[in-house]
């Protein structure tokens, strides 16, 4: 872990599982906290590494915790750590007033228009397992602007069905 990172991934994870998540809405959750984070403050919210999954950016770590659950159950509060998060509290509900109202399926659809997952896969065949990083930084997350008033931006319902909504 990067000492100068104070969380990892775990650690954010617990507010989400907080507010009634599945196991696959908590990797794109966390994806969007880091790209966001990054946008707002120029650093990393948490130190573990992004990978680019078939469905997605996701986290080994965190996967690995939670991989015995359907996809699309919700991860029982109860596997929330009892973790301080006052310092970022108000940017994780920020995040989630923006993007917590949007199912799984809609978030990996997101994910998979966006740069940073995008770059991620590059070489690799549309369902070929792959673990390469996701990077965030001032290129990738190019695309990724706050309001007017240094917010997050609210993601308004997917009008269409993409490709992994119609699976």
């Amino acid at each position: 872990m990067d000492r100068n990172i104070p969380y990892c991934a775990s650690d954010i994870s617990s507010f989400f599982i907080r507010k009634g998540v599945s196991s696959l809405k908590l990797q794109k959750l966390l994806y969007y906290a880091q790209i966001w984070f990054f946008v707002k403050y120029k650093k990393h919210l948490f130190s573990d590494k992004i990978q680019g999954w078939i469905y997605g950016p996701a986290i080994y770590s965190v996967w690995n915790n939670f991989k015995y659950m359907k996809k699309n159950s919700t991860i029982p509060k109860s596997r929330a750590n009892d973790l301080d998060l006052k310092q970022v509290e108000d940017f994780l509900n920020e995040l989630w007033q923006a993007y917590g109202h949007l199912s799984s399926a809609e978030l990996v659809d997101l994910t998979h228009n966006e740069l940073p997952w995008l770059s991620s896969r590059s070489g690799l065949l549309k369902d070929q397992p792959g673990d390469n990083e996701v990077i965030i930084d001032e290129m990738t997350t190019i695309q990724f602007k706050l309001t007017h008033d240094n917010k997050i931006p609210y993601v308004n319902k997917l009008n269409s069905l993409g490709h992994f909504s119609n699976t």
